[in-house]
């Protein structure tokens, strides 16, 4: 059971969905321009494999960025101080990522960034951006945990999921056509003009102050959070539900591309497809939240990736499956995979104490991105070990077992630590 918000004044829904999409479509924009976009163009200018290879180093402070949360919350919540700072945060964030694009723009358009000789520089370039956005992220969760009440974080969970996907799409394809076009210093430009543009909504938000109550001697940190038990068991049960996806994400598109289906068909797939399949999944899962919230939705999202992932493994097995049946079972488990994130991120919110959110948030986010490193080099060992249905069929039955231990735990109805929303 989640920790009950305290009273205190709030936003509302309408004023904070639109501020965190914002930043959330900022956030995964500039992921996949530098984990999709940028190895594609680098190879296209002639970098090794091994270049174009280091990209994934984006990933790195996202995944460390719980060691840097502590010091952010405590800046974010001063102690002995009504005052919030989440939004004086999140916006020199937004700006120092346009700052840096836009100088990459510049230079790139005066003809001193040229891909050819200088993908070291802009490589180096982005991966500071990524240190950035992941240290405005910690701020961003703990504005969104703060400033919406329970029931509703399951539309806070859309923002957020439908904004990856939308910046999915804008940072992949998008950025990528715009440089077709136009070239690569235009498109650095027009993504530093649209990481502006989605901070507005955010810059004429007026963040309310604490209570008296709120403002106390706590100090965040990764002990507080770890002492507490509905955290620890948060974790398991997050790593538990997310290890079969995490094992088979990055083989879907060999696994289509060995059955026959185009490189064109496979960018149609992940492109457009996927994003119409994620953003119904995240709006079927904040409507799931309200209908059945906490941890039952968790299971039943779950227990929907289990069954296209055991499919998966019965497609995969077969010789002679169809493709538009494949296709289609690989466009549901993204569907599946933006119910069940919806869901899940849902809950966590709810346990993230109301003292240190940003911190406990994060905590939670960074297990669920090294667990993404390590399941993807797994999965990828597995297929070539024993084939596709093998490692979907291990994730599915990791899956399966992740469900029936979800459902029992909210079955227990864990009863809420109320020591932290009381000192809150």
């Amino acid at each position: 059971m989640p920790i009950p918000s305290p009273v205190s004044s709030r936003l509302s829904a309408r004023q904070v969905l639109p501020a965190i999409a914002g930043i959330y479509i900022s956030q995964t924009l500039l992921t996949a321009i530098t984990t999709q976009s940028l190895p594609a163009l680098l190879r296209d200018a002639g970098a090794t494999l091994q270049m174009a290879g280091l990209a994934a180093l984006w990933w790195l402070p996202w995944g460390l960025k719980f060691l840097w949360a502590p010091m952010v919350e405590r800046w974010r919540l001063p102690a002995h101080e009504p005052r919030r700072r989440s939004r004086t945060l999140l916006l020199a964030g937004q700006w120092l990522l346009a700052g840096i694009l836009l100088g990459m723009g510049v230079a790139s358009l005066n003809g001193l960034l040229p891909l050819q000789t200088h993908g070291t520089w802009i490589l180096a370039l982005l991966l500071l951006s990524a240190l950035v956005a992941a240290t405005t992220d910690i701020a961003c969760d703990g504005f969104t945990v703060e400033q919406l009440a329970s029931q509703q974080r399951g539309w806070g969970n859309v923002a957020q999921v439908g904004g990856s996907y939308v910046g999915a799409m804008l940072g992949g394809g998008g950025f990528l056509l715009i440089v077709s076009h136009a070239g690569l210093s235009q498109a650095l430009l027009a993504t530093a003009l649209a990481i502006v543009v989605l901070s507005l909504p955010m810059l004429v938000l007026r963040e309310p102050a604490r209570s008296p109550a709120q403002t106390g001697h706590h100090q965040p940190s990764l002990m507080h959070a770890l002492r507490r038990p509905q955290v620890v068991h948060g974790l398991l049960l997050l790593l538990l539900g997310s290890i079969g996806v995490r094992l088979t994400l990055s083989m879907m598109g060999p696994l289509l591309l060995d059955h026959g289906v185009s490189m064109e068909r496979l960018g149609w797939l992940f492109g457009t497809f996927s994003v119409f399949a994620g953003l119904t999944g995240a709006f079927l899962g904040g409507a799931l939240v309200r209908r059945a919230p906490g941890w039952r939705a968790v299971w039943l999202a779950v227990g929907l990736e289990a069954c296209v992932l055991a499919a998966l493994a019965g497609a995969a097995a077969a010789s002679n499956v169809p493709q538009p049946l494949l296709t289609g079972l690989v466009g549901l488990m993204f569907g599946a995979m933006g119910c069940a994130w919806v869901a899940l991120y849902s809950v966590l919110m709810g346990v993230a104490s109301p003292q240190q959110a940003g911190v406990d948030f994060t905590l939670f986010q960074s297990a669920d991105a090294l667990l993404a490193a390590a399941g993807g080099v797994a999965g990828g060992w597995l297929a070539g070990q024993w084939g596709y249905e093998a490692c979907f069929g291990l994730a599915a039955a990791l899956t399966m077992v992740a469900t029936v231990v979800i459902r029992q735990y909210a079955a227990l109805d864990v009863p809420a630590i109320q020591e932290d929303s009381a000192h809150a």
